[in-house]
């Protein structure tokens, strides 16, 4: 699906109708357009493709008409799904007068509602991406620090694996997460020196600096996070079998102090017990039997927890 936009006054505004920009936004591209986008801007078709696979590094690459960068983002979440966070590729092909920008699925590009912020060229238009993404990797990881927490409170109570599997599909998220912000550390960092040549100005240069500073930190955040994740994985793993111990003691108790209630009442039989208490009114009889059974469920419960309390 193409959508087009055009840079007014610093602002990424849509185009009205079928108008044409100078920013195309290609979202999840028919086979259609990507043979568009190959016979008419020269986009090589190897790198098209990266664009569009999850599985791509972040890179930078100089072709006659255009540069061609494969940047990282994180997918669309939907947290009734699933707790699991993933990552896409997105490629930005810019030409001197129009940027083409190139993903997997629609999501959004630019900070909507904004004041202008910098980066209002066409060259800046790619360190807008950048920026975005880079806040929208922020985001993600403050929900999963949220998720985080929620885990580990279930954990405190749980003996199932539920909240174990959920606590590893987070760690697997944050495993992607930090992969993704090296790589555009790296593509940033390539953005920087070769920033004449791409024709950045001075702003945008300042600009490119603070992505740079504020993606570093979003990379050792994820490293961080990823960290106490893997550091407490056996201690919670050693929680919930500590709960099911519990539960397990005390379903122990419950069965002993049940025993000899139930030896008593099979030795005796309630026939035999009859004819023991012949005469006597059966509510008085059979009312003496269950004051004795208590009395001896109890006393073994006494007994249980007197040892339990010497050990």
């Amino acid at each position: 699906m193409l959508k087009n936009y055009e840079l007014l006054e610093g602002r990424v505004t849509p185009c009205p109708g079928e108008e044409s920009g100078r920013i195309a936004v290609y979202s999840a591209p028919t086979d259609e357009e990507k043979n568009f986008l190959i016979e008419e801007y020269g986009i090589d078709e190897h790198t098209l493709n990266s664009a569009l696979d999850e599985d791509e590094i972040s890179r930078v690459e100089y072709e006659s008409n255009h540069i061609a960068v494969i940047m990282k983002r994180p997918s669309n979440y939907s947290a009734d799904r699933t707790l699991e966070f993933r990552v896409s590729s997105t490629g930005a092909f810019l030409f001197k007068d129009r940027i083409i920008i190139v993903q997997a699925e629609q999501t959004p590009l630019f900070e909507h509602g904004r004041a202008p912020i910098r980066g209002k060229s066409i060259q800046g238009i790619l360190l807008r991406l950048l920026h975005h993404s880079t806040h929208h990797f922020l985001e993600h990881l403050r929900i999963i620090r949220t998720i985080s927490d929620e885990i580990e409170h279930q954990i405190e109570f749980s003996v199932t694996n539920k909240a174990l599997v959920n606590m590893f599909t987070l760690l697997k998220s944050l495993t992607y997460y930090e992969s993704a912000t090296s790589a555009n550390q790296l593509l940033l960092l390539k953005l920087k020196n070769d920033a004449r040549k791409i024709g950045f100005n001075e702003e945008e240069i300042d600009f490119l600096e603070d992505i740079t500073v504020e993606n570093k930190q979003c990379d050792n955040l994820a490293g961080i996070y990823t960290g106490i994740l893997t550091g407490m994985s056996d201690a919670r793993v050693s929680v919930v079998s500590n709960n099911l111990a519990i539960i397990m003691k005390y379903l122990a108790i419950i069965n002993i102090v049940f025993m000899p209630i139930s030896v008593i009442v099979g030795m005796g039989g309630m026939s035999e017990y009859s004819a023991m208490m012949d005469g006597l009114w059966w509510p008085h009889s059979y009312s003496f039997l269950l004051m004795v059974l208590v009395v001896v469920g109890y006393i073994t419960y006494l007994a249980m927890k007197g040892v339990g309390q010497s050990r």
